[in-house]
């Protein structure tokens, strides 16, 4: 980690050369989200620390996400647009997702030349979010490398059975996806789902941060208090 990112947290993930990758906490610069009640002119000034410390050269285009498989391109995307994807092939551009809980998936290219963000909740990951992602990078699949950022971990994460059912295909409904709990219940593992998807999708080279949101204080957890802020994860070039 370099000084200029000090209180943000680096993934450990090889990127091509200058493209960047950050991940907020709740205290750096803390809450980013418009929607969960608090002072929007605190969130605003959140917003503008983070573009400042991170040096970021061009706008965040903030998504209004709806666990969609909506993806949209930062040139044409418009502030607080309806979306759950964002892809760039400009520079300067930035992609960032807002979570607590559900999955940031972080994009890129071996050149470095198109940057993608993702936030998957168990509906987005079900319902398509990051094959369509892939397919609007319009790239051949092993040119991509991704991350799957801060989430809630397996041991965490109790689910019904429609969320078990909706994950119903070839290599993705098994014991290691969906451990047994009570009568009625799974521990389903979002950041193994999301590899699973990707690596069907022909990305293969694929980094899991191991961290959990619901566990560590660091992060907005949804599952631990629904009042709470949300954390950003961010990729961009300069």
């Amino acid at each position: 980690m370099t000084d200029l990112f000090r209180d943000y947290l680096i993934p450990r993930w090889e990127l091509p050369a200058g493209v960047h990758a950050a991940i907020t906490t709740v205290s750096s610069p803390g809450n980013l989200a418009l929607h969960v009640g608090d002072d929007p002119a605190a969130v605003i000034r959140h917003r503008r620390q983070l573009s400042r410390e991170l040096h970021l050269a061009a706008p965040v285009q903030w998504l209004q996400q709806y666990h969609s498989t909506v993806v949209v391109d930062y040139q044409q995307a418009s502030f607080g647009v309806a979306a759950d994807a964002i892809i760039a092939a400009q520079t300067p551009s930035v992609c960032a997702v807002l979570t607590a809980d559900c999955l940031p998936i972080l994009l890129v290219s071996h050149d470095g030349a198109k940057i993608a963000a993702v936030h998957a909740g168990w509906r987005g990951l079900a319902h398509g979010i990051i094959e369509q992602t892939v397919a609007r990078l319009k790239l051949p699949p092993a040119q991509l490398r991704a991350f799957i950022g801060p989430a809630i971990s397996q041991d965490y994460f109790e689910v019904g059975g429609e969320v078990r059912d909706a994950f119903n295909r070839d290599q993705l409904l098994d014991e290691a996806t969906f451990r047994p709990h009570i009568a009625g219940k799974w521990h389903a593992d979002l950041p193994e789902l999301a590899r699973r998807i990707l690596a069907r999708q022909g990305v293969t080279d694929v980094t899991l941060s191991g961290l959990c949101t619901f566990s560590d204080k660091r992060f907005s957890s949804y599952r631990q208090d629904p009042r709470c802020g949300r954390i950003a994860t961010l990729i961009w070039k300069n």
